[in-house]
Formats: structure tokens, C-alpha cells, sequence
């Protein structure tokens, strides 16, 4: 089976909205049209360079990368909104979390938030959420 990235990143999207499907959420093929004024999401998938993971016909291939979520609030509303929100979604991209859509695996390396800083007028961090999938070559 070839790599799958549009089942890579839905998975991993889907994972995201699985957390919060309430907050308005902006991601790849679904921009937001305008920026609400409470406590909105947006999501971008950052692939990385494909490689191959283990040799041979029946081999398999390591397709890595990282979604970012960018969590704003209004610029003068405090931090905690924002900083509840990253805590809710750390809390389940653990290391070792397995995603899935059809049948495409994606594990989580890691989860890391980011320093706070004004965009736009909005009090944002972003959390960032490193993984890998495998896919089977053929």
C-alpha cells in the first residue's frame, strides 16, 4: 500500500476534533471565514520527508511530520481560556497514542506547547504534536 497522506492527515485532524467539536476550528481544506470573538482553533499539518523504514520489496515506509494547533483568544482577556484549552488537548496526544482513519495508523512522538504571543489582536500558543505513520510498500 502506497503512502496514504490524505488519511494521515485526516486522521490526525479528526483526532483533534474528536477532543473539542464545539470550538470553532479551522484546518487544511476548511479555513475559518472570519475569526470569532471567543476562543477559536486552527490546524496545520507539516509533513516531513518520507523515507523508508525497513528495506526490501515488503518493506515499509516512515512518512513523519507534526500538526500544529493554533489556539487564540481575544488580546485582553487573560491567558486561561488559551492555556485550558492546550492542557485539554495535551492531555490526549500522549507519546504512544495511536490515530487512525480507515485503516492508516499514526502514532504520536510527542506534544509541546509553545510561548504565548499576540497575533491579529488575539493571545495566542500553539501546540505542537509530533508524529509518524507506516505505510506498507508495494
Amino acid at each position: 500500500m502506497p503512502a496514504n497522506y490524505t488519511d494521515i492527515e485526516k486522521a490526525v485532524v479528526a483526532a483533534v476534533k474528536s477532543v473539542d467539536a464545539v470550538t470553532p476550528c479551522g484546518f487544511p481544506g476548511a479555513e475559518l471565514d472570519s475569526y470569532p470573538d471567543g476562543l477559536w482553533l486552527q490546524i496545520y499539518n507539516m509533513r516531513a520527508e518520507s523515507a523508508p523504514a525497513t528495506l526490501g520489496d515488503r518493506g515499509e515506509d516512515n512518512h513523519p511530520g507534526f500538526i500544529q494547533v493554533d489556539i487564540s483568544y481575544p488580546k485582553g482577556q487573560g491567558t486561561g481560556a488559551v492555556l485550558a484549552k492546550a492542557d485539554e488537548l495535551a492531555a490526549f496526544f500522549t507519546a504512544g497514542k495511536s490515530l487512525s482513519y480507515t485503516t492508516q495508523e499514526v502514532k504520536v512522538l510527542s506534544c509541546s506547547l509553545s510561548s504565548g504571543r499576540y497575533v491579529g489582536g488575539y493571545y495566542r500558543v500553539s501546540l505542537t504534536i509530533n508524529y509518524y505513520a507506516r505505510t506498507a510498500r508495494s
